[in-house]
């Protein structure tokens, strides 16, 4: 399933679970950002608050600190989305005949 941050494979290696209808679409990318965002944001005014660093300080800190915390952070998340539509049975297809 982390095989790669946006694409998932069509099963899973160990157990053969088809991730097909586990789609998770864009739901990954909008909460990493959410999540990195509302934590840079909140480090940046702290740390403006309480050392007025010049701006290229700012940057030189919180770009790479973003750029690594999204890389990491998507794969995980991705991860728990398409676990919790599997745990929502979301991606079941109902039979209302029965």
């Amino acid at each position: 399933m982390f095989s790669g941050y946006l694409t998932v494979p069509e099963t899973c290696a160990s157990c053969d679970l088809a991730f097909e209808p586990l789609r998770a679409d864009d739901a990954p990318a909008y909460f990493t950002v959410f999540i990195v965002g509302h934590v840079i944001v909140a480090g940046l005014l702290t740390l403006e608050k309480f050392e007025h660093p010049a701006l290229w300080i700012q940057t030189a800190i919180w770009i790479p600190l973003a750029i690594v915390m999204m890389l990491s952070l998507l794969p995980l998340i991705k991860g728990a989305v398409m676990g919790a539509i599997y745990a929502s049975h979301a991606g079941r297809q109902q039979n209302p005949a029965e």
